[in-house]
């Protein structure tokens, strides 16, 4: 559902205050300021304006933190940080397997083709039936998860290890992928999830290496396991090292769907189509006779490579700080991924206590999907219905999860998501949200309210629960003039809408 022409010059005030909004700067903590540690109440108004009793905005750190370890912060997750401190909680969120989730696993039971084999997905009479459902699956995890920074790296890799779910029998063998290569290796050392998607039959299918043979090898995967996968397109490889590369890797397919040999959908070496010649890949020598583990080599060689380490620390600091990451954190981060041996979760912990990330505060711009998940977590939306129309604006807005046709993954930097058109469509989700104009999901802007006694104290009790501070002065003023005319209690889901689509809810 889209606003309308009609529907803008009903709302003509609103949508003003959206457009004097829009012009508005996110406000940023100090550097002195967000090192700081702080739990004591503050108020405006009559209203304290505490999150989860008493870590409030003074505590600039943690709300930098748990907007970049989330998909949004909501009260649950502030309060359970006072309980044990930020350091404990990022140890906590790092170490998924002791987070109950059994909600969510709940919800999981509603997509069925989780569950099947690829020739059961296969099978199915409707066509994008595992599409849709994987995909709706992935949002409501990001939506409710407890193991949110597990969303996060999930996220992560999935962007990292690209599979476009339109392509062929990717339709039906992402899921696999989803649930059996990137979810279990979400932290772990990188060589484990380099091998696994080098194994993925999804990955073989999408960048054609299931019908590569030693008669005519196809470079795609080879290609892309250097320049995107592991050394960076910076990495001192050549057209013959893309050649040998491919070579190391015929053999590597899947059985097909009309396969009598084995599972359709499951990885095997066929070695009576694998190049047994001799190879030289940058300084790797294989000599001749190998089979299977010449692949193996070549991704043990490309893990421990010191440009993997400068590439994957690259990523992860552009991930967790900023569009264009200082240099000295990514070689710091590339040291500690090289004495780790890849340790996903060493990398994190030293990316938390660099002090470029806690200054990093408004320096990364949400994309999509990290706006949607954000806008429901915040708002404490409910899942009442199907989640279809979700679905849709998510398309909407521009980010449907494995939807990125090109091998590279989504962009994740502000440039390219950060238009006037995805503002606009931003604010227009906020609105039909917090208006309950989308079928299936509910918002009870009254009850976020419920203390509030005039147009400031919603004003700011909004802004508490949605950026974890205050808004600057000259965006506070504008929904205060909004605010202040007419009936307060009828401007509640716009007041919402409008602090959701403003440029202060786009930066995490």
């Amino acid at each position: 559902m889209t606003i309308s022409r009609r529907d803008f010059i009903k709302t003509s005030s609103v949508f003003a205050a959206f457009a004097a909004l829009s012009a508005c700067t996110p406000q940023l903590p100090t550097a002195a300021k967000i090192t700081g540690h702080s739990t004591g109440a503050s108020s405006v108004g009559t209203v304290p304006l505490t999150i989860a009793n008493s870590v409030t905005a003074d505590d600039p750190l943690t709300v930098l933190t748990l907007n970049r370890i989330s998909f949004g912060p909501t009260p649950e997750m502030y309060a359970r940080v006072d309980q044990i401190g930020l350091n404990a909680f990022i140890d906590e969120q790092l170490n998924p397997q002791n987070i109950n989730d059994d909600a969510t696993d709940q919800l999981m039971t509603r997509f069925p083709t989780l569950t099947m084999t690829p020739t059961q997905r296969l099978q199915l009479p409707q066509f994008s039936q595992p599409i849709q459902e994987l995909v709706a699956a992935t949002i409501l995890r990001q939506w409710h998860s407890n193991r949110q920074l597990n969303e996060v790296m999930v996220d992560f890799w999935s962007n990292h290890f690209n599979i476009y779910i339109g392509k062929t029998l990717c339709r039906v063998l992402k899921t696999d992928d989803d649930l059996k290569v990137i979810r279990p290796n979400a932290f772990a050392k990188f060589g484990d999830i380099l091998n696994a998607s080098a194994h993925s039959p999804a990955m073989l299918i999408f960048l054609d290496n299931a019908e590569s043979q030693k008669s005519a090898p196809n470079e795609n995967y080879g290609r892309e396991l250097m320049e995107l996968h592991t050394i960076s397109v910076n990495g001192g490889y050549t057209q013959k090292d893309v050649t040998e590369v491919a070579r190391a890797f015929t053999g590597w397919t899947i059985y097909g769907p009309k396969s009598i040999l084995g599972e359709f959908g499951t990885y095997h070496f066929a070695e009576r189509i694998h190049d047994t010649g001799e190879k030289h890949i940058l300084n790797l020598d294989i000599p001749a006779g190998g089979g299977e583990d010449d692949g193996t080599k070549v991704l043990d060689m490309l893990a421990h490579h010191p440009m993997t380490a400068q590439f994957i620390s690259t990523k992860l600091a552009r991930r967790f700080v900023s569009d264009n990451p200082d240099p000295a954190l990514v070689s710091a981060l590339a040291n500690v991924f090289t004495q780790s041996d890849g340790d996903t979760r060493a990398v994190l912990k030293a990316i938390f206590q660099s002090d470029q990330f806690k200054n990093s505060a408004g320096q990364k711009f949400k994309r999509p999907l990290e706006f949607l998940a954000s806008t429901l977590r915040l708002t404490g939306a409910t899942l009442t219905g199907q989640s279809q129309q979700l679905v849709q604006h998510v398309r909407l807005l521009g980010q449907i999860p494995f939807d990125w046709e090109f091998p590279n993954g989504f962009p994740d930097t502000a440039s390219f998501w950060a238009t006037t058109s995805g503002l606009l469509e931003r604010w227009n989700f906020g609105n039909l949200l917090t208006s309950n104009k989308i079928a299936g999901v509910r918002v009870d802007v009254k009850s976020l309210t419920a203390d509030a006694q005039s147009a400031q104290d919603v004003v700011d009790v909004l802004s508490q629960r949605f950026l974890g501070s205050k808004l600057p002065d000259n965006a506070r003023n504008i929904l205060l003039d909004f605010a202040s005319s007419g009936d307060l209690g009828s401007k509640l889901a716009s007041i919402a809408g409008l602090i959701l689509g403003s440029p202060h809810f786009q930066v995490r």
